[in-house]
């Protein structure tokens, strides 16, 4: 990446002009709260340290130094960093500094979700400089236009071409900057974990679905399994399981909504082999009704006449989207554009409802949590 100017041996390039924005940008939403201020070096020093060590463990395995991890992990200043291992090394930083200063955990993370999300938004538009966070092909001509794709550049057999592809990195920005908004409004009536909780439903929710659309260098544990994802679905597990323990609902609303969460899960991630292996299609079809199906009981069980018509709306949408999958026949070898279109949106509207579930199933939860408080 050419740097934009040099100071010294330093290099400065838009990508960490970015992330630098992003830093003071998310210090400064996080500033407004004089009780975290003490916390904050440890937060910053614990999201650099396990967000980097994160991404050196599942890095690809093109992109590994020839000096191999330990060098990588020792060279912090080259770069390489991971979502959630960032998350989860300011938490472990404002938990260890929160209890030296007498700060509770949740009143710190309440305060520093705002700060994560601009942080968040500003190193999502750095990826823009990078070749990072782009999508598969957009083969249909009308989808050629920004923000929906942009033009890439290829050198190949010492020959030039361009090719369009989603630009995933702009809707994970502006997933960071409405869940921003969301926060900063609802900061001043929530009750302590009450933001806490929103950010990792929404932050969890949106990065199941928007992470299987990247084609770039994304870690992963094996072959095919996103390392983002799988996180995104122990945090959302996560959240259910605390909410569920601190206000303790009935059997049936606790079987119903981990059912719902379980069933719901397993159909995202049938959703996303489907994209490239159409032998796990059985799964798709077998795990989306019965997720569906539950979620249902679980409105029913909660809102009882008011959950009729959500209800009944996912079990319509959850028909409409397998009946249209299952009724065409589908040759990867010759799909035509339109066609390749129409499959991938009827998967990725698959993915949506599975996350509606989830969500439904955390919000209510939370709502109660909030009611009891």
């Amino acid at each position: 990446m050419t740097p934009l100017w040099t100071i010294g041996s330093l290099n400065v390039t838009p990508y960490s002009l970015m992330i630098l924005l992003g830093a003071l940008a998310g210090t400064g939403l996080s500033l407004r709260k004089k009780q975290i201020r003490p916390l904050l070096p440890a937060v910053i020093l614990g999201a650099l340290i396990l967000g980097h060590a994160v991404w050196v463990l599942f890095c690809p395995f093109d992109l590994e130094a020839a000096e191999g991890k330990g060098y990588m992990l020792l060279h912090i200043w080259e770069g390489g960093y991971t979502l959630y291992g960032a998350l989860l090394g300011g938490a472990l930083g404002a938990l260890i500094a929160g209890k030296l200063a007498g700060v509770r955990w949740l009143d710190a993370l309440d305060a520093l979700a705002p700060g994560a999300c601009a942080a968040l938004f500003f190193a999502r538009i750095g990826e823009a400089f990078t070749g990072e966070g782009i999508g598969r092909g957009a083969e249909v001509e009308w989808t050629h236009f920004f923000p929906l794709s942009v033009c890439t550049y290829h050198d190949e057999f010492d020959a030039m071409y361009d090719e369009w592809r989603y630009v995933i990195w702009f809707w994970e920005a502006l997933a960071a900057l409405i869940l921003l908004f969301v926060l900063l409004k609802h900061e001043k009536k929530t009750i302590p974990g009450h933001q806490t909780a929103i950010f990792l439903t929404v932050l969890g929710t949106t990065q199941i679905l928007l992470e299987q659309m990247r084609r770039d260098n994304y870690l992963r544990l094996i072959v095919f399994v996103r390392f983002n994802q799988l996180a995104a679905l122990a945090t959302l597990i996560a959240v259910l399981v605390v909410l569920l323990i601190r206000h303790k609902p009935g059997r049936a609303k606790v079987f119903w909504c981990l059912a719902t969460l379980v069933l719901a899960s397993l159909a995202d991630m049938a959703s996303e082999f489907v994209f490239d292996k159409y032998e796990y299609a059985p799964w798709l079809y077998l795990s989306m009704p019965l997720a569906a199906l539950s979620c249902s009981a679980m409105l029913w069980v909660w809102k009882q006449k008011k959950g009729l018509a959500p209800a009944v709306a996912i079990c319509a949408v959850t028909a409409a989207l397998l009946i249209g999958y299952a009724s065409r026949s589908w040759d990867e070898f010759e799909l035509d554009p339109v066609d390749d279109m129409l499959r991938f949106g009827i998967l990725y509207a698959t993915m949506a409802v599975d996350l509606i579930c989830i969500g439904l199933a955390i919000r209510l939860n939370r709502k109660q949590a909030a009611l009891e408080k």
